[in-house]
């Protein structure tokens, strides 16, 4: 994006809080809380179970067991809940519950295993125990992504919408509730568009679209939706019959990024790609000059809202009740932008996607109490 778009946006910004400069920020909670970790899960060298690739996801199960996505592997490799390998389940391939090109994952209330599969254009479904039920695949043009399960079958996720305006290409990012069995869509929560400029800016970034947004739920019957972006923090909240139930927001100015953190930053997307037997960036990569001040959300077994800021060093969330009120900030006390988390009603795990050591791991953590 260019330099006047964030000029103009930093300017309406400061109107619209008040203060001149980033400096005359306040953090809410000053008294930050503590997410501690438990235990861990992977290996440098030794028991090929435990050595983990290119991890795309992460998820603690209904049961407790944790399931890992390996990208690399094309494999889901299943834990204890005390770390202990219980097994692998789908293999590399293109066949039913095969897996070519997973990407994320999620897990239903009743154990099924849902992997969104960008080069089979599918959502493979697998039992608890690992075994192939069914691919969906008949989603026409856009495959949903940040799925979510909910109640009674259905999940949620997020899927594109092609239209045209005076001649020229409009995307529509439309947040929606899905049916798992039925493989259809139940109806549309949100229409968020993407005009050119956004659209040539995340096309040009590593991630692309994927990356553009991000999506949960509660798992009954509560939709989080957030649109990333370096200037707005708005998260917004439906039920599964489309109703508005809040946005969750906090005022924090844009972060800049340093010359030497674009340069880390580029670096890592080429060991990112790397890893997934590319070479080289593509042609068209561009780094992005400010941090997106969301970074990802999830949510806790007590249905707390859990948002992780992308303009911070280390992991810090904004944490907001049932009802939608800032309730506290928390802190994961290990430095790294590339840390990734699953907080979700069925438990909480981490995983640095750019670790010093070079060793990717898989952490228990632990949600601190609130007093709420």
């Amino acid at each position: 994006m260019n330099s006047l778009k964030y000029i103009i946006l930093i300017s309406i910004f400061y109107l619209i809080v008040g203060c001149g400069e980033p400096t005359g920020w306040q953090e809410p909670f000053p008294e930050r809380l503590t997410i501690s970790v438990v235990d861990s899960i992977g290996i440098e060298m030794g028991d090929s179970c435990y050595v983990l690739g290119a991890i795309a996801d992460a998820e603690v199960t209904p049961s407790g067991t944790i399931l890992v996505l390996d990208q690399s592997a094309r494999v889901i490799r299943e834990f204890s809940s005390d770390g202990i390998h219980l097994s692998n389940m789908s293999r590399s391939g293109t066949g039913p519950g095969e897996l070519s090109s997973p990407v994320e994952m999620s897990v239903m209330a009743d154990g099924k295993i849902m992997i969104m599969d960008f080069g089979k254009v599918a959502i493979v479904v697998l039992s608890e125990q690992g075994e192939s039920l069914y691919d969906l695949t008949d989603w026409g043009f856009s495959i949903p992504s940040s799925l979510s399960p909910l109640s009674e079958n259905r999940m949620s996720g997020w899927r594109l919408k092609y239209d045209m305006i005076d001649s020229e290409p409009l995307i529509i990012l439309q947040p929606s509730l899905f049916s798992v069995e039925n493989e259809g869509l139940l109806h549309t929560l949100h229409s968020d568009t993407l005009m050119n400029s956004d659209l040539d800016a995340i096309i040009a970034s590593l991630d692309g679209l994927m990356g553009s947004t991000v999506m949960t739920s509660d798992g009954i019957n509560r939709i989080f939706y957030c649109r990333k972006s370096p200037s707005t923090y708005e998260v917004m909240c439906w039920n599964a019959e489309g109703d508005d139930l809040f946005t969750a927001s906090v005022s924090i100015p844009p972060v800049e990024k340093t010359e030497q953190e674009i340069l880390d930053e580029t670096e890592y997307a080429r060991r990112k790609l790397a890893a997934l037997g590319q070479n080289s960036l593509p042609s068209t990569y561009e780094h992005d000059q400010y941090y997106s001040i969301v970074q990802d959300i999830g949510v806790d077994s007590n249905g707390c809202l859990w948002v992780q800021r992308g303009t911070e060093v280390n992991p810090v969330f904004d944490v907001f009740d049932f009802d939608g009120n800032h309730v506290a900030t928390a802190e994961f006390p290990h430095a790294g932008r590339y840390w990734q988390f699953s907080i979700t009603p069925n438990g909480c795990i981490a995983w640095n996607n750019d670790p010093l050591s070079g060793v990717q791991k898989v952490y228990m953590i632990e949600l601190p109490v609130l007093n709420i």
